[in-house]
């Protein structure tokens, strides 16, 4: 008698551990491209413990939200009978769920008419570079004086007041004295002569001698 009972107890663990795992009825459900979560609970309803399904899938770290994961392939198929542990393969999105773009409507540009041009603004540069090239003004001139016989000094001042600083003194004897004091000295001759127009710029020469000597 115990041992029928213990048999009979025996039976009765196997088959709620069947029901446990899913009874022979239990149909698979359509899953695919449907949430983790709620396929696991339609995978419930059909009659097998969702907690003997096999996921595939859930990267490194593993499904930690199954609301996070979508079921992208199923086995067994929809419909199919199970007899073994169904396999869940997961992602975050599927191939194939994206809905395709929108063609992208390619319009002819509509014509528009060209823009005025405007007038060119004028070339401030040719008007610089046509200024550059003008002729510089001429250089100031004078009339040369005659200045034989004068001060050496007066004879300095008087082409001075003309605009004429370029000056040099000559010993009119030879003798390459200096002139220390101008006013001491007297003119014998000059360069350029009496009369001609000399610019400026001109080098005048003036010989000259002490004043209590005679012009050679």
């Amino acid at each position: 008698m115990r041992n029928k009972i213990a048999v009979a107890a025996a039976l009765t663990g196997l088959l709620l551990t069947a029901a446990g795992c899913g009874g022979e009825d239990a149909e698979m459900p359509d899953v695919e491209s449907t949430r983790l979560d709620l396929a696991l609970s339609d995978i419930e309803r059909a009659g097998y413990s969702s907690d003997d399904v096999e996921i595939v899938g859930g990267g490194a770290l593993g499904v930690v939200d199954e609301g996070n994961w979508v079921v992208c392939e199923q086995d067994p198929a929809p419909g199919t009978l199970i007899d073994a542990k169904p396999r869940l393969v997961v992602d975050r999105e599927c191939e194939g769920d994206e809905e395709p773009a929108e063609e992208e409507r390619t319009e002819e540009p509509s014509e528009e008419p060209e823009p005025e041009k405007s007038a060119e603004p004028e070339d401030k540069s040719t008007k610089s570079a046509g200024l550059a090239d003008d002729p510089e003004p001429a250089e100031e001139t004078f009339v040369m004086p005659s200045l034989v016989g004068m001060n050496l000094q007066a004879a300095q001042d008087e082409l001075q007041a003309l605009g004429s600083y370029v000056l040099t003194q000559t010993d009119a004897t030879g003798a390459e004295r200096f002139q220390v004091l101008d006013a001491n000295w007297k003119v014998c001759w000059q360069k350029p002569a009496a009369g001609k127009k000399v610019p400026v710029s001109r080098l005048v020469d003036l010989g000259a001698v002490k004043l209590e000597e005679f012009c050679p």
